[in-house]
């Protein structure tokens, strides 16, 4: 019972401080540069054209899966551990008598649901901003950006206890890992997460008539498994950061 209260209590504690950072005012800059782009676009007519579905659809994957969920996720992933490890109050929540992998539940627990519930939401302004065509899209995309958001919150979990300056390391890795090698042609691409992700969001348009990209840049893995990856990746991500947070010394808090 004590183990829970303590675990409630950090997980709110968590999140309330998430919530009221400036974290939050760095990430809706970006979600509302989306919604802007939507209302200026003009697609919320009663038809929606074949070409219409093709743009919002090309928007979505290479513009707000591709770019700001993995900001989302950086921007409260690696605060939710790296913010006391930088305040030096991480070491407060070290000297009390909780398990470390409880500690860092409550810390994945607190953000999840934050960056779940700004990605989910901002999508579906967006779609219903978009009108018929994001009607479409919202339900074809929505499990593939659940299923990334996922993962980059396990991974950004995993850099914050492994190192240092982990805001820095993923925003590396966000910017050059995600972007850059995301869009190489061969295997090097299987390192970013928004490969997977984008595979599962072409599977998903393919029904309503999105082309495929050119094979030559990106050749789209099949839906079992793209989304075993993810998954592999979420729980892997989480279970591996709970062992280094479990094992590592932190004499830089001293």
């Amino acid at each position: 019972m004590n183990l829970l209260r303590a675990w409630t209590t950090l997980t709110w504690l968590t999140f309330r401080r998430l919530l009221w950072s400036s974290n939050t005012a760095m990430v809706l800059l970006p979600l509302a540069g989306c919604t802007l782009f939507v209302l200026r676009r003009h697609y919320n007519r009663p038809y929606a054209s074949p070409r219409e579905f093709k743009d919002f659809s090309e928007f979505i994957i290479l513009v707000f899966a591709s770019f700001v969920v993995p900001i989302c996720a950086l921007a409260y992933g690696t605060a939710s551990v790296g913010g006391d490890r930088e305040d030096r109050t991480l070491v407060f929540l070290l000297v009390r008598p909780i398990p470390r992998a409880l500690i860092l539940l409550a810390k994945f627990t607190a953000t999840l649901p934050l960056v779940l519930g700004l990605v989910v939401g901002s999508y579906w302004l967006d779609c219903r901003l978009a009108g018929e065509v994001g009607q479409v899209a919202f339900e074809l995309y929505l499990p593939a950006l659940v299923y990334m958001t996922l993962a980059y919150v396990s991974l950004f979990h995993l850099f914050a206890v492994a190192f240092r300056h982990s805001t820095i390391i993923a925003l590396i890795y966000a910017l050059f890992m995600e972007l850059l090698l995301g869009n190489m042609p061969g295997i090097a691409k299987r390192v970013a997460v928004n490969y997977y992700g984008r595979s599962l969001m072409y599977a998903a348009g393919a029904k309503e008539g999105l082309p495929a990209p050119d094979p030559q840049w990106f050749e789209s893995l099949p839906v079992e498994t793209a989304t075993w990856a993810l998954a592999g990746i979420a729980v892997g991500g989480l279970l591996l950061a709970a062992i280094v947070f479990s094992r590592r010394e932190y004499r830089d808090l001293t």
